[in-house]
């Protein structure tokens, strides 16, 4: 039994040291950086994968989620996306996003890690040409 499955090309994973993944303050946080992104890439597109309530509990009408997808991104788009990111970790000292690149590498930016936007553009562009052969 074959199961196709399609990985996503370009991955935010959001975590944090100081809140529960599925509290209500961090999903509030994962929205706000969602909807930032959304609103400043010009192609391509990114949507939260939902993640599942603890058993017991019922997940409401809010999406719960902690990891952005994203396809069709350009090389500037990624730009925006890191810019974005940065902001974001600027105001959440103890949270960390790990971008995770089409070939499969990952990459931590929090605010210890010193990732350039330069770096982070290579990579994404290494990976992408790595993804085509």
């Amino acid at each position: 039994m074959e199961q196709e499955t399609k990985i996503p090309p370009f991955q935010l994973l959001l975590e944090s040291e100081e809140a529960e993944e599925l509290s209500e303050y961090w999903q509030k946080q994962c929205c706000t950086l969602y909807n930032a992104i959304n609103r400043n890439i010009m192609e391509g597109s990114i949507e939260p994968l939902t993640c599942k309530a603890a058993e017991g509990e019922r997940a409401g009408i809010i999406t719960v989620f902690n990891i952005l997808s994203a396809s069709g991104l350009s090389i500037k788009s990624v730009g925006h996306v890191f810019d974005v990111v940065k902001v974001w970790l600027d105001f959440r000292p103890k949270a960390k996003v790990v971008m995770k690149f089409p070939n499969g590498n990952e990459i931590e930016i929090s605010g210890v890690t010193g990732f350039s936007k330069s770096e982070v553009l290579g990579l994404f562009e290494k990976s992408l040409q790595a993804s085509k052969i």
